[in-house]
This record gives structure tokens, C-alpha cells and sequence, in this order.
């Protein structure tokens, strides 16, 4: 299972909710990009910690589930249907809450989408 850079600027929204600001939003969407990997060796480069959006996002869509599966973590779970992204090479994708803001990114070699494949991909966030 992929795990993701928790992003700092979300670090900070749970800082500022612990002492008495608003409540974070909760985990709502998976964004998907092809801007992961370097092109000359298709390999994955790291994401920064400071990144506010994927490198070339392509699709924002709903997760199909969200679940803690130990104290200290939360996995999200996204699908790319048959239909989507086809010939496109997706090797970010983003956990995103519920106002629009990135809260982890994980970054993989690229996996170009075929017409008839449906990939699933799933973020595990630590705290």
C-alpha cells in the first residue's frame, strides 16, 4: 500500500485545531496526476512536504472508502474506472479534504491507464 507525505500546510491545520481554531475538514477526495516521475528514467521523484498541489494533477475524484486502520494512520481508497485517463501515465496521486486543500501525496513509477483496466489506489497517512 502506498504511503504518503503528510503535507506540512495540514500539519499546521491540525496544529491550529488543537489549539482552539477551526475543525479540519475531513478526508473526502483522491486526486490523480502524471506529474510524479521523472520522464528521462520513470522512476518516482519524492514529494516535498511543502507541495500544495500534485505536479500535474489530471482528475479530483470522490474516494470510494476511508478507514483508520491502526491509531496513527488513515487510508484512503480511489478508483480510476475503465473510461478515465486513458493513455495517460498516473504516478502522483493526492488524499484531499473536503474544502479542496491537499493533506498527503504519494508519488510511483508511472502506470500508463488502458481502456479496459480499472486501477485502484490506496494512501495510507501517518501522524
Amino acid at each position: 500500500m502506498a504511503e504518503a507525505v503528510t503535507l506540512l500546510s495540514y500539519r499546521r491545520r491540525l496544529a491550529a485545531q488543537a489549539a482552539g481554531g477551526a475543525a479540519v475538514p475531513k478526508i473526502a477526495f483522491m486526486a490523480f496526476g502524471d506529474g510524479g516521475h521523472n520522464p528521462a528514467t520513470n522512476r518516482a521523484i519524492a514529494p516535498d512536504e511543502n507541495q500544495t498541489s500534485l505536479n500535474h494533477e489530471l482528475l479530483r475524484k470522490p474516494l470510494a472508502a476511508v478507514a483508520q486502520e491502526d491509531l496513527l494512520s488513515v487510508t484512503g481508497r480511489g478508483f480510476l474506472e475503465n473510461g478515465e485517463l486513458i493513455g495517460k501515465s498516473i504516478s502522483e496521486a493526492a488524499l484531499v479534504d473536503e474544502k479542496g486543500n491537499i493533506m498527503g501525496i504519494k508519488n510511483f513509477a508511472p502506470k500508463v491507464k488502458e481502456s479496459d483496466e480499472r486501477y485502484e489506489i490506496s494512501i495510507k497517512m501517518r501522524y
